[in-house]
């Protein structure tokens, strides 16, 4: 049976939003413990690891995780596909699944979908699409992972996901659970007012952090009119090499990826 184990990428370091992943979502509870509870509430993942680096402004996540009951691995300052290699080999898994410290709300209700999908397809990679930014996890096989970093700049690393959903070079799988194309909105926490957004979406929720779906979630921005919920279509995507281009371009590139890919609708 294939072996999947999630890896949370999370670092202390932050530019715009220091400590960003420390900081409290709920009473008691940072944005890193709100994610990983989410995490720990799917059946189908074996092992969750907490991956950040070996440098010792990192050192407060070894009791993060020994509080929450996962594991961690540290590694690399700069190549996240390091840490997620490493890790990977550490538990011989058969599947990666990436998630990053900074989105609370990872749609983990599509996970088990996710893997199931993965798996019985036999393919490199699958995320979910038309969702807000911030949304999908993205679920790599560990040999497609390996490729991969094989022939990518190590420098770029944090660019993943524009070398792996690239159907030309791997087996790619994309799940559609709405009908509608929601992409325009953001979950993900970059800034203060991310932030406060995010705990203003818990707080209109009062819901445990594993019970919040992505569904609810869309409900509250198109009904409660949520402030710094959408990306601004003249807005500008950072590419590797500190290459800007705008989002339009950006999306047209997406639905092209998209397109070539293995699909799987969760809707009538």
């Amino acid at each position: 049976m294939a072996k999947v184990v999630a890896c949370i990428i999370a670092r202390t370091v932050s530019t715009r939003l220091p400590l960003k992943v420390l900081r409290d979502l709920l009473p008691n509870k940072s944005m890193i413990e709100f994610l990983i509870e989410r995490i720990k509430s799917v059946k189908a993942v074996d092992e969750i690891y907490l991956c950040t680096s070996k440098e010792n402004v990192d050192d407060i996540f070894e009791d993060i995780a020994a509080r929450n009951g996962v594991k961690i691995y540290r590694g690399s300052a700069d190549e996240v596909t390091e840490r997620l290699i490493s890790t990977g080999e550490l538990e011989n898994a058969d599947y990666i699944i990436r998630i990053t410290g900074d989105n609370p709300f990872t749609s983990v209700e599509y996970l088990p979908k996710q893997i199931e999908f993965v798996i019985h397809n036999d393919l490199d990679y699958v995320r979910v699409v038309d969702v807000p930014i911030g949304a999908t996890p993205e679920i790599i096989k560990l040999d497609a992972l390996k490729k991969c970093h094989a022939e990518m700049d190590p420098k770029v690393s944090e660019y993943l996901m524009l070398y792996l959903f690239e159907p030309a070079n791997f087996k790619c799988g994309i799940i559609k659970p709405f009908s509608q194309d929601f992409s325009h909105f953001t979950v993900t926490v970059d800034t203060k007012e991310d932030l406060l957004r995010s705990r203003k979406i818990i707080n209109l929720l009062n819901e445990k952090p594993e019970s919040i779906l992505l569904s609810d979630i869309i409900s509250v921005y198109i009904n409660e009119k949520i402030e710094n919920s959408t990306i601004s279509g003249g807005g500008m995507i950072k590419l590797p090499y500190d290459k800007m281009i705008p989002f339009e371009e950006f999306s047209f590139d997406m639905e092209r990826r998209k397109s070539n890919s293995k699909l799987l609708k969760l809707y009538e």
